[in-house]
């Protein structure tokens, strides 16, 4: 059984047509103005670079963290519980810089998620520079951006 088709209205065309004038304006706005946190009209600008491929740099940021059983780990960004991921890390540098102590947030998280494992005790935002030459990593330096002890 085949139902007819019926034409929208002018007034239900006319709020369609802001809605998406609205929507294309914020597109544009944030392009031009907006930054990550936009999402999902922010420029995503995480994405938005190149490197050259002679003398170029490559910066990435992770997290690592002592524990009380006294290992060193690397932290899983989907595993902390804290809902940050790397990208997310990286765009929020400059305050996590001014204040470490909001890493405590990731230690509740691991201590909610991983009720059973040993407690972090010290997290490190971790900085990695790889140099290229010629498209080829020639050098890595690695070095602790921000060190947090954990209460």
């Amino acid at each position: 059984m085949h139902l007819p088709a019926h034409r929208l209205g002018a007034r239900a065309r006319l709020w369609r047509s802001l809605a998406a004038a609205a929507g294309i304006g914020a597109l544009f706005y944030t392009s031009a103005y907006g930054a990550d946190d936009d999402f999902p009209f922010g420029p995503m600008t995480q994405f938005a670079f190149s490197v050259k491929n002679d003398g170029g740099e490559i910066h990435s940021h992770w997290l690592e963290a002592d524990t009380a059983a006294g290992a060193h780990v690397k932290l899983s960004m989907d595993a902390v519980g804290s809902g940050m991921k790397r990208a997310e890390i990286e765009g929020q540098m400059d305050r996590l810089v001014r204040d470490p102590s909001l890493l405590q947030g990731i230690a509740d998280g691991q201590r909610r998620l991983h009720p059973r494992a040993p407690r972090l005790t010290r997290i490190y935002i971790v900085k990695q520079v790889q140099t290229l030459r010629h498209g080829k990593v020639v050098s890595t330096t690695r070095a602790n951006r921000v060190v947090w002890n954990v209460r």
